[in-house]
């Protein structure tokens, strides 16, 4: 009985002093710095909601790449709308892993994007307002984008 009590104590130790946070994976100094950026951009104060960042494999390097979603994220008092989304979407940053760091592959206003698979690549699909396209504005378009190696090309290309 005595044995159990010390490990039921030591268990909530480890819960109340350190064992969540060996739960939370560090985030790479580049995400923390769009971060930083987007908090200074609102005046010091913004949140982030759990869209904000996703992860995805583009490169196929088993590292994950961050896709970081400007309309997953608010300012907190005094706006009223999201700095970081207009009536071509919001904005969206791809960070690539290359060698132990992330470089910025990917950002433009999107009004929508998703992941999908096609033969064992990730896929970016995008819906983007219609001048992206060569259209009016209101006449949007979708856009699917696989990564070559150096850079995100339409899929289907290399």
């Amino acid at each position: 009985m005595r044995l159990w009590r010390s490990l039921a104590l030591g268990l909530s130790v480890a819960v109340q002093f350190g064992a969540g946070a060996l739960a939370q994976p560090a985030v790479p100094a580049e995400i923390a710095k769009v971060r930083a950026e987007i908090r200074d951009s609102c005046g010091g104060r913004a949140t982030f909601k759990p869209g904000f960042q996703r992860t995805a494999d583009f490169n196929g390097d088993g590292q994950p790449d961050y896709l970081l979603d400007y309309g997953q994220s608010e300012c907190v008092g005094g706006m009223s709308t999201n700095p970081f989304c207009g009536s071509a979407g919001c904005t969206l940053d791809i960070l690539i892993s290359n060698g132990g760091g992330y470089r910025q592959a990917y950002g433009s206003n999107v009004q929508g994007w998703s992941l999908a698979q096609a033969g064992g690549r990730s896929v970016l699909v995008l819906s983007l307002h219609g001048s992206a396209c060569g259209r009016s504005g209101h006449m949007g378009c979708q856009r699917r984008l696989v990564w070559n190696g150096d850079k995100f090309v339409a899929a289907g290309r290399r």
